[in-house]
C-alpha cells in the first residue's frame, strides 16, 4: 500500500479554469399586479367618458333641442355599445402587453365539459344570490328603482326597446363576464387567491353599476362575487355568460311585464344565444391521452 506522502500531487487548475459560476435563475414569468385593472378601468371610463362628451357635443351642436345631460336612447344604446366593446378590448389589449400573446383561454372562454355540474352550479349560486337579496330586502326595506328600469318602464318604443334587450340580455353578459370575470377575477385570484379576489372583483361590479341605489349596488356586488366563484369552479366564464343573461332577461322580462311567452322566449333566446356564441369561439379542452 503507498503511503500518502508517495501520492502524486494533485494538478492544480489553469487560472482560465477557475470555479465555475451558477447558472442564472430563469426569469419570473410576467404577471399582472393588483392595481393594473383599477389603472385599466380608470383609462377605459375616462377615454370613454370623453368620447361620450364629444359625440354628445356634436350632437347638440347639430340638432339643439338634444338634452346633453338626458340624451336621446338611441344615442345612449349607441355610446353603451361602445363602452362594452371598450371593456373587452381593453382585457384583452392588457394581456397581449403582458405576456405577449392572448387567446381565448385565456379571458376565460373555455368550452364546458361538465355542463351537469354547472348547471348545479349555477342554480345554487343563483339561489344563494336570492336569498341575499331577499335578506337585504327584508331588512332595509324596498330599494329604489334603478336607473335603467325607470326607463325600460317609460319607454314604448318597439325599436329602442328591442335595443334595450339585446344590450342588456345578450352584449352585457358576453362583455362584462369577458372583462370582470376573464380579467379583473383572474387577475385579483392569481394575486390574492379566489376568496378574497371574488369579493374585490364582484365589489367592483356592483359599483360600476352606480349611480343606482346603494342597496341595488349590494345586491349586483354579491350577483358579482358569485358569478366569480362560478367562474372558479367550472374553470369556464360561459356558464357565468349564462347565468348573467339570465338574471338580465329575467329583469327585463319582469319590467316590462311581458306576456309568458314573450318572456319564456326572451329568456331562452337570450341564455341559448350567449351560450352558443360564446361556445363557438371558445377554446376546446385538450385532448390527454
Amino acid at each position: 500500500m503507498t503511503s500518502p506522502e508517495f501520492l502524486p500531487p494533485r494538478p492544480e487548475l489553469p487560472e482560465s479554469m477557475g470555479s465555475v459560476p451558477p447558472p442564472e435563475p430563469p426569469p419570473a414569468p410576467p404577471s399582472i399586479g393588483v392595481w393594473v385593472p383599477f389603472a385599466v378601468m380608470g383609462i377605459v371610463f375616462i377615454g370613454i367618458g370623453t368620447f361620450s362628451a364629444a359625440v354628445l357635443g356634436i350632437a347638440h351642436a347639430m340638432d339643439p333641442t338634444i338634452d346633453v345631460r338626458h340624451p336621446p336612447d338611441s344615442l345612449t344604446l349607441a355610446l353603451t355599445f361602445v363602452q362594452d366593446a371598450g371593456l373587452v378590448l381593453a382585457a384583452v389589449l392588457t394581456f397581449k402587453i403582458v405576456f405577449g400573446r392572448v387567446s381565448a383561454a385565456d379571458i376565460g372562454l373555455r368550452r364546458v365539459t361538465r355542463w351537469g355540474y354547472a348547471l348545479k352550479m349555477m342554480a345554487a349560486l343563483y339561489a344563494a344570490f336570492w336569498v341575499v337579496a331577499l335578506v337585504l330586502e327584508l331588512i332595509f326595506g324596498t330599494p329604489p328603482k334603478q336607473e335603467l328600469v325607470t326607463e325600460l318602464e317609460k319607454q314604448s318604443s318597439f325599436a329602442i326597446l328591442a335595443g334595450y334587450a339585446v344590450l342588456t340580455c345578450f352584449v352585457a353578459p358576453i362583455c362584462e363576464e369577458i372583462f370582470f370575470r376573464g380579467f379583473v377575477f383572474t387577475t385579483f385570484a392569481r394575486r390574492l387567491g379566489p376568496g378574497w379576489g371574488a369579493v374585490l372583483a364582484g365589489g367592483i361590479f356592483g359599483l360600476i353599476h352606480a349611480p343606482n341605489p346603494v342597496l341595488g349596488l349590494v345586491a349586483l356586488g354579491v350577483l358579482g362575487v358569485a358569478l366569480c366563484l362560478l367562474y372558479w369552479t367550472t374553470q369556464s366564464i360561459i356558464p357565468c355568460m349564462a347565468l348573467h343573461a339570465l338574471n338580465n332577461s329575467i329583469s327585463f322580462g319582469a319590467t316590462k311585464s311581458l306576456d309568458a311567452w314573450v318572456f319564456l322566449a326572451l329568456v331562452i333566446g337570450s341564455v341559448g344565444l350567449v351560450v352558443a356564441v360564446a361556445t363557438a369561439v371558445a377554446s376546446r379542452p385538450a385532448v390527454t391521452a
